[in-house]
């Protein structure tokens, strides 16, 4: 029954309402077409079994076409590849269950090659000309509301993804599967080929003993649309955050009891195929691990090791750093093929070892730090200085490391072996702004990250959001939670290659695109570190 006439004409009284026959959902949306109770409201679509992907009412497997399952459900569960479809004429009905592509194969654990994509580059538009006009992008001026965002002055926004809807294409299609739910770490890949490039994003679903979680990836053009998505990782869990290698694949961590520390290429063809690597090993039995960074600073020089940082969020995990094999980087430097460097250790030099920090006497907020071997020693040390840390990177020699129980960052010197640590709740860089200047390498830059969950935003929402500093230690909401749509906290921050794309995620499923109007690239630095929730808003300062 609708109130707007279906084919207006005269006669028709637009203050009455009318008995129409509502149109089926576009393919990949939920479609209640057969009921077997005799409920004549669905007569009219002639659906009986077997049913198509994302029909329904099924009652088992027998009433899905071909290979599909009927996905069983006791409310109003998201079905799998399915998007919810349109309400209003109750197409996505409670307890009503629908037919779905299910898993066609079991995970396998591999030691293959890490698997590249057979796939060619993201298709390449012609470049459009660099702006002209004046710069309109003013940070920390939050002037417009849009897809419940607080922006600055100049900027705009748009939601690209939303966890468990098929994901818009430019080419005015969906992609073939549903946007994965939590997301949570991210980077960014430009095409070996040029042009294109590639958004990574974690999934943190599943549990100890749900392997519900895995890896995404968007794919965007080279003027910066979204051209396809699939899952790059399947059957794992709790997918937290990771890190980039140098030779460009993602290395993602499972934050969960017995979590494992697996690598992937940005466009593998084999999700199912599950590639653990050595990090988080070495008697240990798994963990709660969170993210990865590197330290190759000299590729080139024989003597320097490359290097690997691991963070655990527990009150006793350690900062793990991991050096590969000598044989295998060898091998590595030698074809250019790096995809086993993570994964063997053919003449036992692969080394692991765990951090240890002295606070000086007087001054406890910065000491000394050796690495050691010992796993016992490098627990010990974290549960003692370092509890539940979480978000690393590492920038010209310097490891940046924050660990939320204490709401600390350390910043550790890798050559002095010299540390300081500072509160993030009253902001990483409020008295270092030297440090800023070194990162961004630029004095006029600004460096942009996320954080926990802060309190402020001026309609009483989360506040959560990306923030920045500049060199003078400066701080800036660049957006911010304005709408009551938003909840939980900001990750997954990257630049596409040209930096005129912003992506951010909020981890109740939506991925955001952030871009400034006057047509120009984002400038200054992204460090991976978290800001931790306050009383305040820490950024109540930033005008």
């Amino acid at each position: 029954c609708s109130g707007t006439p279906p084919d207006p004409m005269p006669g028709y009284d637009n203050d009455k309402d009318y008995c129409t026959i509502p149109p089926l959902p576009l393919p990949g949306y939920l479609a209640y077409v057969y009921d077997n109770t005799g409920d004549r409201l669905f007569s009219h679509y002639n659906k009986t079994p077997p049913l198509g992907e994302c029909k329904g009412d099924c009652d088992n497997d027998d009433d899905c076409i071909g290979d599909l399952k009927c996905f069983h459900r006791s409310r109003t569960e998201a079905v799998p590849g399915c998007l919810s479809g349109d309400s209003t004429f109750g197409q996505d009905t409670s307890r009503r269950d629908y037919c779905y592509r299910g898993a066609t194969s079991s995970p396998t654990l591999s030691t293959s090659p890490t698997q590249l994509s057979n796939s060619t580059c993201a298709p390449t538009p012609a470049v459009s000309p660099s702006p002209t006009g004046p710069a309109t992008y003013i940070p920390g001026q939050n002037t417009l509301v849009e897809a419940d965002l607080s922006l600055s002055t100049g900027l705009r926004a748009e939601v690209i993804a939303v966890s468990g809807q098929r994901v818009a294409l430019s080419s005015g299609q969906v992609s073939a599967e549903p946007f994965h739910g939590k997301p949570d770490g991210a980077a960014v890949f430009a095409d070996e080929c040029g042009g294109g490039w590639t958004y990574v994003s974690n999934s943190e679903e599943g549990g100890s003993s749900s392997y519900t979680g895995g890896v995404g990836a968007l794919y965007f053009n080279a003027q910066n649309e979204v051209v396809d998505y699939k899952m790059i990782q399947k059957s794992t869990r709790r997918n937290c955050s990771g890190g980039k290698t140098w030779w460009n694949t993602w290395v993602t961590c499972e934050e969960t009891d017995s979590g494992g520390v697996y690598e992937v290429h940005p466009k593998n063809n084999n999700p199912n195929i599950k590639r653990k690597t050595l990090l988080g090993q070495n008697g240990r039995n798994g963990g709660h691990y969170e993210g990865v960074a590197y330290d190759n600073r000299f590729p080139d020089d024989a003597n320097f090791r490359p290097k690997l940082f691991l963070t655990e969020d527990r009150s006793n995990g350690p900062l793990e750093r991991f050096q590969p094999s000598v044989q295998a980087l060898a091998d590595a430097k030698a074809s250019g093929d790096y995809s086993n460097l993570l994964h063997i250790d053919p003449d036992n030099t692969a080394q692991t070892d765990y951090l240890v920090i002295t606070p000086n006497t007087n001054i406890n907020t910065q000491g000394t730090f050796i690495w050691s071997s010992s796993l016992s020693a490098g627990r010990d040390n974290a549960n003692s200085y370092f509890q539940q840390c979480e978000g690393i990177d590492v920038r010209n020699g310097m490891l940046y490391m924050t660990c939320k129980a204490d709401k600390l960052l350390f910043i550790l010197n890798l050559d002095a072996l010299t540390y300081t640590q500072s509160s993030t709740k009253s902001g990483a860089f409020n008295d270092q702004p030297d440090q800023i200047a070194a990162i961004t390498g630029v004095n006029g830059d600004i460096m942009y990250f996320c954080e926990d969950d802060i309190s402020g935003g001026e309609s009483g929402d989360s506040g959560s959001g990306v923030h920045a500093r500049d060199a003078t230690g400066q701080g800036y909401t660049i957006l911010q939670d304005e709408g009551s749509g938003l909840t939980g906290e900001t990750t997954g921050l990257a630049f596409s290659p040209d930096r005129k794309l912003m992506i951010v995620a909020y981890q109740q499923g939506r991925i955001y695109k952030i871009w400034r109007e006057d047509g120009r690239p984002f400038g200054g630095q992204m460090l991976d570190i978290r800001y931790h929730s306050a009383p305040d808003n820490i950024f109540a300062f930033a005008e």
